[in-house]
């Protein structure tokens, strides 16, 4: 059976990297086989030692519910609560954006594969993968067994599904650029299906671990699918309330016999911090979930309560409209990224944590970040020059649309505004609420703040600067970058890609079609009794091994 899906050449995807080592071998025929799970750090970019933090994941029990201890002292049973900063929306997959809407579905879905705190990839819903000679066509066999929530079981048809459901330019999710580089897809049998490719990738698999990739069941009316989440995940969605609180249960039916430990997650929509550390501090949550490094301190120093922290390509920064004046004159861009004092900004939003952003989205602790181009150091003097190069001899004065849409964006903003003054700009600040913000700010005022997840650098560039990126918010148009960002995607060789990324990251910096600021550190406030919620580098939830080491 053949399921076409003709796609425009030249189509976009995000792949994440590996390094080809001791778990891939090569055949006499030159065909690679995957023979275990690649570990990400290279392309990634961060530190291992960061990752030290992290506990280590418990595996295995012996699958007994309602409180009791499993054979490795892991204890069953309970209901884990998970303060949320934003609101939630949606529940269908391709569509997702949000924060809280990217952290549901997660429980409730999986994907073909999903990548650990530890970046280590895990199979899910795929238990392997093998491409043909020229890297352009990938094979995946499908685990067995498995049902949807519904009670559907899981085959081939349903991955068809998922991944038509994401192509679909009607749905128009904003992940489609990233899997246009898939041509066509093949059912070889209920648990056998291929992807065949626009061009060769070497790194196509991994991409099949981001969120609005999850796997829904082909027989699902989609019209539910936006308030009622049908997956094969670990949780079943049992409550709903947009912008209050959603409730799910243990599936006992989950594919990983034993998991998940916890009978119940809810997640709380709390949007105050000092409101959210006062519950955590109290009990009557759990975990925060994106916790503001201004809190840090007094959940740190709180008894019953600790903060976990891991390194992260995560950032915060302005979106410049390079569309309409005054931003769609460079000269005027290269002035403010002369008037930002991004230590400043550091101290003001992160309270010190992370380190500070070179207006590109390749961390400092990234293999590929190159020291080559660098933005100028804080010089208003250098800004007014360039502003009156531009035509703005006496001055600019520009409006940031700012709000509470992620950690340090309102302290970000202010920051920005005071170092910009001395440099003859102007910054009004606007705060929009969350739901208008996303809604109907960003990607369509020409100067807002954002606040990114962390990915690896082809995911980051392929979403945030393709040209036909739906989250190409400063609508920065480059073919040349556009050529770079795929070449890099397909080449193996560490110094031959960090060679390409240098160039990448040489772009952007003279361009500046949007300024990073600062990379932040991913956060996690817990009960102390906590066990196996972990900070995510990317950005993510795992929660299927979760326990709680409470009577």
């Amino acid at each position: 059976m053949a399921i076409s899906n003709h796609l425009p050449q030249g189509g976009t995807a995000s792949m994440l990297g590996y390094e080809r080592g001791e778990r891939m071998r090569e055949r006499t025929d030159r065909t690679i086989v995957i023979a275990g799970w690649p570990r990400l750090a290279a392309l990634v970019g961060l530190a291992l030692a960061a990752l030290a933090i992290m506990a280590l994941a418990a595996c295995g029990d012996d699958g007994d519910g309602g409180g009791g201890s499993g054979s490795d002292g892991i204890k069953t049973g309970g209901s884990l609560t998970v303060t949320l900063v934003s609101e939630n929306n949606t529940l269908d997959p391709p569509v997702t954006l949000g924060t809280a809407d990217t952290l549901i579905t997660q429980q409730i879905y999986d994907n073909l594969l999903m990548i650990q705190p530890d970046l280590s990839v895990k199979p899910e819903l795929a238990t392997s993968w093998e491409p043909n000679e020229e890297l352009s066509s990938w094979t995946f066999q499908l685990r067995e067994g498995v049902k949807f929530h519904n009670g559907k079981d899981f085959k081939a048809e349903d991955v068809v599904f998922s991944f038509n459901r994401l192509l679909d330019p009607v749905i128009d999710s904003p992940a489609r650029p990233t899997f246009e580089v898939i041509e066509h897809m093949e059912i070889i049998d209920d648990y056998t299906i291929r992807f065949d490719l626009v061009s060769p990738s070497a790194f196509f698999p991994e991409v099949l671990s981001i969120y609005q990739a999850r796997i829904t069941p082909s027989n699902v009316d989609v019209e539910t699918l936006t308030l009622g989440g049908v997956g094969t995940g670990a949780f079943i969605l049992e409550e709903y309330l947009p912008g209050q609180r959603t409730v799910l249960s243990k599936n006992p039916d989950y594919w990983d016999e034993g998991k998940p430990y916890l009978d119940e997650v809810v997640f709380q929509l709390i949007p105050d911090p000092s409101t959210r550390a006062e519950a955590l501090k109290s009990g009557d949550v759990d975990v925060i979930y994106q916790l503001e490094p201004p809190t840090a301190p007094s959940i740190e120093a709180n008894p019953g309560t600790v903060v976990l922290e891991t390194a992260s390509s995560s950032h915060i920064g302005l979106d410049l409209g390079n569309w309409e004046a005054p931003f769609d004159n460079k000269l005027v861009r290269q002035a403010l990224q002369a008037a930002t004092d991004r230590e400043a900004i550091r101290q003001a939003a992160l309270f010190g944590r992370g380190s500070i952003g070179y207006d590109h989205p390749i961390a400092p602790n990234d293999p590929m970040f190159s020291s080559e181009c660098l933005p100028p150091e804080y010089d208003p003097e250098l800004a007014k020059e360039l502003l009156a190069e531009a035509g703005y001899p006496d001055g600019l004065e520009v409006t940031l649309y700012t709000g509470n849409v992620g950690p340090g964006m309102l302290e970000q903003s202010v920051a920005l505004k005071e170092s910009a003054a001395p440099a003859g700009i102007t910054v009004n600040l606007v705060q929009r609420p969350e739901d208008q913000f996303w809604a109907n700010t960003w990607l369509i005022e020409n100067f807002t703040v954002v606040y990114w997840f962390g990915r690896t650098p082809d995911q980051a560039l392929s979403i945030q600067y393709m040209s036909d990126s739906t989250w190409n918010a400063p609508r920065y148009l480059n073919d040349e970058l556009d050529a770079l960002i795929v070449k890099a995607r397909g080449q193996v060789d560490d110094a031959e890609r960090a060679e390409t990324y240098k160039q990448i990251q040489c772009i952007l910096v003279e361009d500046v079609p949007r300024l990073v600021t600062a990379f932040q550190p991913v956060l996690y406030g817990e009960r102390d009794d906590v066990r196996n919620v972990n900070p995510h580098p990317l950005g993510w939830l795992i929660l299927n091994e979760a326990w709680l080491d409470r009577e």
